[in-house]
């Protein structure tokens, strides 16, 4: 999955500092070789990128679609004080981001946007992405995830397993989705229902 975050931090043709993943398809398949970025929609506010992952034989392997959005204005008071109840599930996870965790991996992507520097910075939604599929070891999956609210470095993200997949917490803010994506014949279909 890091070869898909570094293409897509490579893209130059945009400036996305300050934007937000709002969500992320990803589809995975087995390994890939090499890898093509495509820019399919920008406007002023919101973007989708696709970046697609080819093995040897020209199959596509891997995919990550992403939406990102500009805000008009974020206000962490405002954020970490709405709350919509407790997580209601088994608890799969639980992870505190610390400021040099993300730093780490800010300096492996190559992800240079400005909202996840500093001390209590904006959790890259790639980073958990990536740091939970690396706890799962998995190599074959499909998954959609929205991103509804932003996690702070030290705050504490709980994971709890739903009827659609898995939702995360920080206290009492449901903050991200997880939802399992059908099969599809080609890992890259799910940019039309971005």
């Amino acid at each position: 999955m890091m070869q898909l975050i570094q293409q897509l931090a490579a893209c130059k043709s945009y400036d996305f500092s300050g934007w937000f993943l709002a969500e992320a398809s990803l589809c995975l398949e087995g390994k890939a070789h090499s890898f093509s970025l495509e820019i399919c929609r920008k406007t002023e506010r919101r973007a989708v990128l696709q970046v697609l992952g080819w093995d040897e034989g020209g199959r596509c392997r891997q995919s990550l679609t992403v939406l990102l959005v500009k805000p008009l204005s974020l206000s962490r008071e405002i954020i970490s004080a709405e709350a919509d109840g407790a997580p209601d599930g088994e608890v799969l996870w639980r992870h505190v981001f610390s400021d040099e965790e993300i730093l780490d991996y800010l300096a492996i992507s190559g992800d240079a946007n400005e909202i996840h520097r500093g001390k209590g910075a904006v959790v890259p939604g790639l980073c958990f992405l990536e740091r939970l599929l690396s706890s799962l070891d998995e190599d074959d999956l499909r998954w959609r995830c929205k991103f509804r609210k932003p996690v702070y470095a030290g705050e504490e993200l709980c994971l709890v397993e739903t009827a659609a997949g898995m939702e995360g917490y920080v206290g009492g803010r449901l903050v991200n989705t997880i939802e399992q994506l059908p099969y599809k014949e080609r890992v890259h279909d799910e940019i039309n229902n971005i």
